[in-house]
């Protein structure tokens, strides 16, 4: 059967083919030649533009996934339109933004009207609630022996399996996870994500999280700035552990040139493949003073560009997380540890209380019930607005503390700003 002869109008005359239907044919032929796994990776996201009796027009998501595509499948896909629609149809593949007929990617950078941007979801779209947001960059940081690890492939595990971080930060939209540990064995890795998975109730086996097992990935080198832009393709991660950042290159960390061009490969990987990506990195022992963030070692380009920051480190001898986001609010601190459950699984946990009554550094003592609780308690029994000076005044404690607990306030919608003061909803 000639796929290619359009259907008759009834007229003798020609009318144009059913293209969706000569798609599906196509589609049935590739799936027929390619396992399953690489056929949903690369096909599935493809979708009819159009079809004339000269041409078929397809879209893919990005210029990124239309160069893997072609590279790797471009001489089955050209032969099977050939078959379905005829030789003489030729196939023309678009990106959002790009227009083929106007001008070459070369040519040209990709523009789209503003009301033509992709929407986001009302409210944060998280990856992990309150702790990291979806196609985010950011660093995981602390001293060394504080957990890094852990923490990176409790998120691994969880944001595989849909099960909550922590036990407490719930997974919105699970997804395919890789990981990269430069620093540990593979058994050692093996270990910790079956002891992980364990805990959380779900089978290593059946979780899409993928381990990169290379020797060696130096990202200030091209080629392997191409093999992992290749598995990332492959693979379609929603989030990329890269653990440490210090194993991923052979440049000074303080030089902000080598730093930049470092970072800015990981946002371009981070936009072409909308994944999240974290970077594991050690901050310094001692805390600065201009904030945790600054902490980080190495260039002070970390922090400027970081879309989320995830800190570890001890206070007043208890582990604590907090989670600084360039888009959202705050979160943190709260208290954790490396327990050993029962059933013999190692995993990190949230400590009983709450983490924000840490005693102060002035020596000041914490309000009982939490610095949350008595600041709406206090507002609810005012009957006009109080001042972030007022409240410092009754609670006693840092104003950054204060802050923070007042952003989540408002964040949550207890409480609200009004008249340069703070009243309950």
């Amino acid at each position: 059967m000639n796929h290619a002869t359009p259907p008759s109008d009834g007229n003798g005359t020609s009318g144009p083919p059913n293209s969706k239907a000569l798609w599906s044919v196509a589609l049935s032929t590739i799936a027929g030649k390619i396992d399953r796994h690489s056929f949903d990776t690369w096909f599935g996201p493809v979708s009819i533009a159009g079809c004339d009796a000269t041409a078929l027009r397809l879209q893919v998501p990005n210029e990124y996934f239309r160069t893997w595509l072609m590279d790797a499948y471009g001489d089955l896909l050209r032969q099977t339109v050939a078959e379905v629609f005829g030789t003489g149809c030729e196939l023309v593949i678009a990106a959002p933004g790009l227009n083929p007929s106007v001008a070459s990617p070369a040519a040209m950078l990709p523009v789209v009207q503003a009301a033509a941007l992709e929407k986001g979801s009302p409210g944060y779209n998280w990856l992990i609630e309150r702790l990291w947001l979806a196609e985010a960059v950011g660093f995981l940081g602390s001293p060394p022996k504080h957990f890094k690890s852990w923490l990176a492939m409790e998120m691994a595990v969880s944001v595989a399996s849909g099960a909550p971080c922590l036990g407490a930060f719930p997974v919105p939209t699970p997804g395919p996870v890789l990981l990269y540990a430069a620093e540990d064995t593979a058994p050692a890795v093996r270990q910790r994500l079956e002891s992980l998975a364990l805990h959380h109730r779900v089978e290593l086996e059946r979780l899409p999280l993928w381990v990169i097992t290379a020797d060696s990935l130096r990202l200030d080198q091209p080629d392997d700035r191409e093999r992992l832009e290749a598995t990332v393709a492959q693979y379609q991660p929603r989030l990329l552990i890269l653990d440490p950042l210090i194993r991923l290159h052979q440049q000074d960390e303080n030089a902000s040139g080598p730093m930049a061009a470092l970072l800015g490969f990981f946002r371009s990987l981070q936009r072409k493949a909308a994944v999240a990506i974290a970077l594991i990195h050690h901050t310094r022992k001692m805390s600065t003073p201009s904030g945790a963030g600054y902490s980080l070692r190495g260039s002070s380009d970390f922090y400027a560009w970081t879309d989320v920051f995830l800190h570890l480190q001890r206070r007043h001898g208890r582990l604590t997380l907090t989670a600084e986001h360039r888009s959202a609010p705050p979160f943190g601190p709260v208290a954790l540890d490396l327990v050993h459950s029962d059933d013999g699984h190692p995993h990190l946990a949230l400590l009983a209380g709450d983490a924000t009554t840490t005693p102060d550094p002035a020596g000041n003592s914490p309000p009982p019930g939490g610095l949350s609780t008595r600041i709406l308690q206090i507002l609810a029994e005012s009957s006009e607005p109080r001042s972030v000076s007022d409240l410092r005044a009754c609670l006693r404690v840092r104003n950054q503390r204060l802050v923070d607990s007042l952003r989540q306030l408002v964040a949550q919608g207890k409480i609200h700003r009004i008249d340069h003061g703070f009243a309950v909803l």
